[in-house]
């Protein structure tokens, strides 16, 4: 009776394992390769055989027969196990004194550890005092670098070298002389005062001269700077933008003074009154409940006036 209650156990097992696999490739105990071991620890007996024979044979036959329907409800409601395997993969970076420290294959002493300390803080020092130093000359040659730009259109008009021959050591802008210097000094004068200058160093009005004298040049310096632009467009120039309401300024560095000392920026415009269209006189007022006419309006648009009251 035993022998055929585990085969009736190999051949469920032998199904199972076809469609699904082990149970302990599942990660489940299969608990089916019991040892006779296990089974007399559980009670099992030959003289328990005959009392439970007419039991056993019930089981075994409709354990056959459900097989194949078993099989089928099976294969219906199968699903994918899902296993999630929840661990922390960070892994933390080894110093590289460390592994030097490994590699050399014996501990060091707190003595060399503390020697060899002290040598890396005496070079970081020495590094960043070299650091503070070159940065310190970056940061001179940076100023002097912006001042040149600022005031190269003044060092061009005054320097009878040719471009060729006009490079760095050639070119003496520390200490220009003659215009050059009035103009640089008026220049560095007027950046200063354009910190706190609402016109932005520039004077609040124009130097004196005959009218008739400076709309002369006016006219002059505009037709000068028409023809530029339209030589620039034909020729395929791209030419930086004016503001509005300024006029090009071809000879910036030319002369003793600014130019717009003189004869200003630009044309100053007359500002125009936006039009705001028609005007309609309208009575009453638009509301939700209507158009509401007070008895002022009723008055004034039939010249009665406003009633005087008596005292």
């Amino acid at each position: 009776m035993k022998d055929e209650f585990q085969d009736a156990l190999e051949i469920q097992r032998r199904h199972f394992e076809s469609h699904f696999g082990s149970l302990a490739s599942l990660g489940f105990e299969d608990k089916t390769q019991v040892s006779e071991e296990s089974d007399d620890f559980f009670g099992f007996s030959e003289s328990d055989d005959d009392s439970h024979s007419d039991r056993s044979d019930e089981f075994n036959s409709d354990l056959l027969t459900s097989s194949d329907d078993g099989h089928e409800m099976m294969r219906r409601k199968s699903t994918p196990k899902v296993v999630r395997l929840y661990g922390g993969d960070e892994q933390f970076p080894v110093a590289a004194n460390n592994k030097r420290l490994a590699r050399s294959g014996r501990v060091p002493t707190l003595q060399e550890l503390e020697a060899k300390q002290d040598r890396l803080n005496k070079i970081s020092k020495k590094q960043k005092k070299q650091a503070a130093e070159e940065d310190a000359e970056n940061l001179d040659n940076d100023l002097k670098l912006q001042r040149l730009l600022s005031e190269s259109h003044i060092l061009a008009q005054h320097m009878e070298s040719s471009g060729v021959d006009l490079t760095i050591q050639t070119l003496d802008y520390e200490a220009p002389i003659g215009n050059a210097r009035r103009r640089i000094l008026d220049h560095r004068i007027r950046t200063v005062l354009a910190l706190n200058s609402s016109t932005g160093g520039k004077p609040k009005k124009l130097e004196k001269m005959p009218m008739n004298m400076r709309k002369g040049m006016i006219k002059a310096r505009e037709r000068r700077a028409a023809e530029y632009e339209c030589e620039a467009r034909e020729a395929g120039i791209v030419l930086a933008k004016v503001k509005k309401g300024e006029t090009r300024v071809l000879d910036l560095g030319r002369g003793v003074t600014l130019a717009s000392d003189r004869l200003g920026l630009g044309k100053k415009q007359a500002k125009k009154m936006r039009d705001s269209g028609l005007r309609i006189n309208t009575i009453g007022k638009s509301t939700r409940n209507g158009l509401r006419i007070s008895q002022e309006e009723i008055d004034r648009i039939s010249n009665q006036g406003k009633k005087r009251r008596r005292k």
